[in-house]
């Protein structure tokens, strides 16, 4: 975004969260209603989206509409055109995430691996295919993906939603690229271990000297990044490069290793 530019300027009139009920979705919703856009959140719990709906307007007086809806649905495109049809939407927020089942691959049914391509594959196409085109109408708007660290490497415990995850981060840099010489701004941006109330419900465990990042610094710092780059990492360029650094053998014993420890799996050596 240029200097001088405010978000409701670029970004405006409305702004659409999916998987807007709670956590960085939440987070996201009141920055951008503190910025005077009008929202429309996406989740699948009534509860929730209503709750963060009626806080917000309470809060900064904008109008906030609601829609429940599983992103994993076979019908998601038809469902995406006509909510972007619905309603002009200058930001569209894909932060659908899962309390994805931690283990082995093949001690899991395939339809939760399944679930999560659909959820964090397939549905962020269909909702970037119907939304892009109008913003390349009108020569403005932005989409902001969310993935996260574990779609940098291949991961045992979690190999489907790492692999989910990584889709995300090519899908933005390929987008980004088509899409900046018409004006629209596309960012993935990916999440470190971030405490929002999806992770505590994952069963998730205290690791000492692993401190969660704040959802609400998470989602001001991939605000601040959209626009300028394809994919903004939380921890850090720095961290990420070191990352890179390893040996993938050696990245992916890492990371599986780290999961085994969040969700307290014991590993036979």
């Amino acid at each position: 975004m240029s200097a001088g530019t405010s978000l409701a300027e670029r970004y405006g009139p409305r702004a659409l969260i999916l998987g807007g009920s709670e956590g960085i979705g939440a987070e996201f919703a009141d920055l951008l209603a503190g910025a005077g856009l009008d929202l429309t959140l996406v989740a699948r719990s009534a509860g929730a989206l209503n709750e963060t709906a009626a806080r917000i307007r309470d809060a900064h007086g904008v109008e906030v509409d609601v829609i429940e809806l599983d992103l994993t649905a076979p019908d998601i495109p038809s469902k995406a055109g006509d909510i972007i049809a619905a309603r002009d939407f200058g930001l569209v927020i894909y932060n659908a995430g899962a309390t994805h089942g931690v283990n082995l691959f093949l001690d899991q049914p395939v339809d939760r691996a399944l679930n999560l391509v659909a959820l964090n594959c397939a549905s962020p196409v269909a909702v970037a295919h119907a939304a892009l085109g109008k913003m390349r109408e009108k020569g403005r708007g932005g989409l902001i993906l969310i993935s996260s660290m574990s779609g940098l490497v291949g991961s045992g415990y979690v190999a489907a939603y790492a692999a989910s995850k990584s889709f995300e981060i090519v899908l933005a840099e390929g987008l980004h690229w088509e899409l900046q010489r018409d004006g629209v701004d596309i960012l993935c941006a990916v999440a470190s271990l971030t405490d929002t109330p999806a992770m505590q419900r994952s069963g998730m465990v205290e690791v000492e000297g692993l401190t969660p990042m704040d959802a609400r610094t998470f989602a001001t710092g991939a605000i601040d990044a959209l626009g300028s780059a394809p994919v903004w990492y939380a921890v850090g360029d720095a961290a990420v490069e070191g990352m890179r650094a390893m040996p993938r053998t050696a990245i992916t014993a890492n990371a599986s290793a780290m999961s085994a420890q969040l969700w307290g799996i014991k590993v036979d050596n």
